[in-house]
C-alpha cells in the first residue's frame, strides 16, 4: 500500500512539473446540409482526420454546428471548412462550413471591412447578416491547397485579427468576436 501511495505521489509531482500545454483554439463552424445522423458521422470523421484537429464534436440542431480544438500551427480554419466541403455527400449536395461574426462597430466601418475581405475575395466571401447589430456570416470558397506545403493554408481568423486589431494605417482598429456554441 504504501509502494502504491509513494508511486502515485512520484507521478503527481512529474505530471505536475510537465510544461503546461498551449491552450488550442475552439472554432464553431456552422454547417449547411446536414439532414441526418449519417451526415453528422461523415462531417465529423472528415474533420477529426485533418491534420492538427485535436477534437471535433458535431451536432444536428436547428443551426447545424461542429466545435472544432485544433492546432492553428498546422491547421488553418479555411483547411477545416475543406474536410466539412470533402465529406462524402450523403444527401448530393455537398457541406458547407461558414463562421459566424459579431463586430458591434461594423455599421460604423462596414466600406472599410467589405473592403479588408475584397482583398481575400478568392479565399472567403463576407455575407451581412444584419448591419446595425454587427453579425456577418463568413463563407469559405474551394481550397486548392500545396500538398508539398506543411503547415497552415488558406485564410485564417489570426489573419483576420492582425488586419482587424492592428491601430490603423496597417489595421482597421476594430474589434470581433467569432460566435461560439457550446455543444
Amino acid at each position: 500500500m504504501k509502494t502504491a501511495l509513494r508511486l502515485l505521489l512520484t507521478l503527481g509531482s512529474i505530471t505536475a512539473s510537465l510544461p503546461a500545454a498551449e491552450k488550442q483554439p475552439a472554432v464553431t463552424f456552422y454547417v449547411s446540409g446536414v439532414e441526418c445522423g449519417s451526415c453528422v458521422y461523415v462531417v465529423q470523421q472528415s474533420i477529426s482526420q485533418t491534420k492538427g484537429v485535436s477534437e471535433a464534436t458535431v451536432i444536428q440542431v436547428i443551426d447545424n454546428c461542429a466545435n472544432v480544438v485544433f492546432d492553428p500551427k498546422v491547421v488553418s480554419e479555411h483547411q477545416i471548412a475543406q474536410a466539412v466541403r470533402e465529406a462524402l455527400p450523403i444527401h448530393g449536395m455537398p457541406y458547407l462550413a461558414t463562421l459566424k461574426l459579431h463586430m458591434p462597430d461594423y455599421a460604423k466601418h462596414a466600406a472599410k471591412v467589405d473592403g479588408l475581405f475584397a482583398r481575400w475575395k478568392g479565399w472567403v466571401e463576407l455575407e451581412t447578416v444584419d448591419k446595425a447589430k454587427g453579425e456577418l456570416l463568413i463563407h469559405f470558397h474551394e481550397l486548392k491547397s500545396d500538398p508539398k506545403k506543411t503547415g497552415p493554408q488558406g485564410w485564417s481568423l489570426a489573419q483576420l485579427a492582425a488586419a482587424m486589431k492592428a491601430p490603423e494605417p496597417n489595421g482597421l482598429g476594430l474589434d470581433f468576436k467569432v460566435v461560439t456554441e457550446s455543444l
